[in-house]
């Protein structure tokens, strides 16, 4: 039996895939207000959280978290599915999905299920700028501020860069581990977290 997931990893998974509400809903043959429903943890089945899950699985999302009977998922998240990390053999990435830059800030206010106004507001950066960064752009100073507001607020970036070709896998956000929760991960060089 597969166990369900957080409100929260689901809007991750939609915003790694960059999916509108509709377009995940449409895709994932239900309606948009289940979909809602499911992202806001309110009035959710279970079925449709577990359709979901099967959904984002299907286009390469691996959910992060470690769910105890009666509590809430600690860590829940979501990631890319990819190579174990640096060193993995070149053809074995093919497969998988990767990205020009290391970081989802989508994924991350997601994860927050916050609004860019607000996170502009709080980090002290135009909108503009996180709309910009939202869609890829590599600003040092304003990316920097950005993650440094978003693991401030409890998020916890996953993923890892691969020198020779230029690109990132198992790019994803989770909250971070709580100080009773042992989380496994091994630090690289660029800050980020390779999880097993």
């Amino acid at each position: 039996m597969k166990t369900p997931t957080s409100a929260d990893a689901l809007r991750v998974a939609r915003a790694l895939l960059g999916l509108s509400q509709r377009e995940a809903a449409a895709a994932a043959e239900m309606t948009q207000k289940a979909l809602s429903a499911a992202e806001s943890g309110k009035n959710s089945l279970l079925e449709t959280n577990l359709q979901l899950i099967r959904f984002y699985e299907g286009r390469g999302i691996e959910f992060l978290g470690e769910a105890r009977i009666g509590r809430e998922i600690a860590g829940a998240g979501a990631r890319f599915r990819g190579p174990p990390g640096p060193g993995s053999d070149l053809a074995e990435t093919s497969e998988f999905h990767s990205m020009p830059y290391g970081v989802s800030f989508l994924a991350a206010r997601s994860l927050l299920g916050e609004e860019q106004a607000y996170v502009a507001a709080k980090s002290g950066l135009p909108l503009k700028t996180i709309r910009a960064l939202e869609h890829g752009a590599t600003w040092s100073a304003p990316t920097a501020q950005l993650r440094a507001f978003y693991e401030a607020a409890g998020v916890r970036f996953t993923g890892w860069g691969d020198v020779e070709t230029g690109r990132y896998y198992r790019v994803g956000v989770r909250w971070a581990a709580q100080k009773s929760q042992d989380v496994s991960g091994e630090a690289v060089a660029n800050g980020d977290v390779v999880d097993s």
